[in-house]
């Protein structure tokens, strides 16, 4: 048998999972790994401008490419990538995050080195993360190749992070180069049972619906749901956190479901249904409405990654591709419904020249978005202004509802730009969150990437004003920044841009379609600092403080 490192066995592997670029920051204690990445020809390294940002560019790279991979050295770095990859769990985006360790000899006899604790618990991080992440590791002589497998395919299985520690000394160790990616596949008895019970439901049903949520994008069933929506016409909608899932051009899609603020059909659809289809559904407070919903998915249809539930009735080892798969090609049911959508954007009107605000911005935007371009809506507000866009084909919105941590979409848009720059990657962000995490924008630019970035500057914290008692409360105000000069500070070309008013940004707007391809967009939209999405009044406290 083949032996290899287990640093070069490690990069391999990740390779074979498609991973192409991995990011971090170098540090002492992990040299040999990042070594391991630059011996690879079939892996680039890809310095980040630091370890809180590495990890949601990591994120970012998975959502697009399936999988990512990210190195800091111990301690200090490590606990500053911890929150983006807590957020990976969160969102179910499957990251190892790896850390480079101090040797054995050194962990056995609690040597104080730097970047330790005065204790020098060297398992101290490892447990820290093992909250944060499905599986933890942490490598010696005995077990380096085993719990590598390990890692690698319990990430592919659960699509959520992992940690995984090396030694310095265990990096050069040769392991075994053999690897296999265990088969994971439904039980064929299993499937066609829970097929029948839910094809014996729609079919007593009076009135069904089709409700997909973010699981069904994270394990792959995308072109499922949409063909068994397209095969039986039943009507469907969304969660806000899988506003992208659905075709828009279905027949009977009744959009997303933003509780009674707006879209009565789907309000109305939605909690009267006898019969509800859920792919892939989180029940949490954003991601519903403030948990607006009237029924309970256990006296229904749960379709989840690998079990499904009818009714109460729970049937495990079936997974969520096979099942929308059977159930596509068996079912003998049509819809003959014709239900509209009402929640979409109107085309916009530029009659006479005013000042910017969400009205104009998202309309906007929405027509100018195209096939198959990533689109990110920063944590807060922005995923509001998104959800009644009709979007084009193929088009995936990338938000980060469940964990809301503000300055995640900056970084993000590097990782999707890095995965796939064949498309278009868009980012609106908010002033508030895009100051944590904007000097990423130079590593944007010494990898010549050329995402387009909305900057609202709206002067401050806007989301947390709308949940606060007082919108004036000096403890949501940031300090003022020159944003348009802000990339021009990097090395790189950028195309840079402010507008404040409604034809300022019509005319940026073409201006941009003809700079980005060759280089980042970079674009500065001031608003009041009350503008908000409407949708968003749906969560403000005191929603009369606010301009619709």
């Amino acid at each position: 048998m083949t032996k290899i490192k287990v640093t070069d066995y490690l990069i391999k592997q990740l390779n074979s999972l498609g991973i192409e670029e991995i990011f971090g920051l170098p540090g002492d204690y992990n040299f040999d790994i990042v070594e391991a990445i630059e011996r690879n020809k079939n892996v680039n390294w890809i310095g980040s401008t630091n370890e809180l940002n590495a990890g949601y560019a990591a994120d970012g790279y998975a959502r697009i490419k399936g999988y990512s991979a990210m190195v800091s050295t111990y301690g200090v770095g490590e606990l500053s990538a911890i929150n983006a990859i807590a957020g990976a769990m969160a969102e179910n985006i499957p990251i190892i995050k790896i850390v480079g360790i101090p040797s054995t000899k050194h962990i056995e006899n609690k040597t104080l080195l730097h970047h330790n604790l005065t204790n020098a618990d060297y398992r101290a991080f490892e447990r820290a993360y093992s909250n944060v992440v499905e599986t933890t590791a942490f490598l010696n002589k005995e077990n380096a190749k085993k719990e590598i497998d390990r890692l690698i395919n319990t990430m592919v299985k659960t699509k959520k992070p992992v940690y995984l520690a090396i030694p310095m000394d265990i990096c050069s160790i040769e392991i075994e180069d053999d690897f296999k990616l265990k088969e994971i596949s439904s039980d064929k008895n299993n499937l066609k049972i829970a097929a029948d019970l839910i094809i014996d439901e729609i079919k007593k049903s009076k009135n069904p619906i089709v409700l997909a949520d973010i699981l069904t994008r994270r394990f792959n069933a995308i072109n499922e749901i949409n063909n068994f929506i397209e095969k039986t016409s039943i009507p469907s909608c969304s969660f806000l956190r899988g506003m992208d899932i659905i075709e828009n051009d279905k027949k009977n899609y009744l959009g997303v479901y933003v509780g009674n603020l707006d879209n009565k059909i789907c309000y109305d659809n939605l909690n009267s249904s006898d019969c509800i289809i859920a792919s892939g559904t989180v029940i949490s407070d954003l991601n519903t409405m403030g948990f607006s919903i009237k029924f309970d998915l256990k006296n229904h249809i749960n379709i989840q990654p690998y079990y499904t539930e009818i009714k109460g009735r729970k049937i495990e080892n079936v997974l969520m591709k096979d099942i929308l798969k059977e159930l596509t090609a068996k079912i003998n049911y049509k819809s003959e419904l014709n239900l509209k959508r009402t929640l979409v954007y109107n085309p916009s009107e530029l009659k006479e020249e005013k000042p910017l605000s969400s009205d104009y911005i998202y309309p906007r935007l929405n027509e100018f978005l195209k096939e198959n371009d990533i689109f990110i809506t920063e944590v807060g507000l922005v995923p509001f202004g998104a959800i009644p866009m009709n979007l084009a084909k193929n088009i995936t919105i990338q938000n980060q509802i469940l964990w809301g941590s503000i300055g995640w979409a900056t970084p993000c848009a590097e990782g999707c730009a890095m995965a796939d720059k064949t498309r278009r990657t868009i980012l609106v962000t908010g002033d508030g969150a895009h100051q944590l995490t904007a000097q990423e924008i130079s590593t944007m630019m010494r990898n010549n990437l050329k995402p387009i970035i909305f900057v609202i500057n709206n002067s401050g914290y806007t989301v947390e004003r709308i949940l606060c008692d007082d919108v004036n409360y000096k403890y949501n105000d940031i300090a003022s920044w020159n944003y348009e000069m802000l990339p021009k500070m990097f090395k790189g070309d950028c195309f840079c841009a402010s507008a404040s008013t409604n034809k300022e940004f019509d005319e940026i707007l073409k201006a941009v379609e003809k700079e980005q391809k060759e280089k980042l967009c970079y674009i500065e939209l001031k608003t009041d600092f009350l503008d908000i999405p409407y949708l968003s009044l749906g969560i403000a406290k005191n929603p009369q403080r606010f301009k619709k």
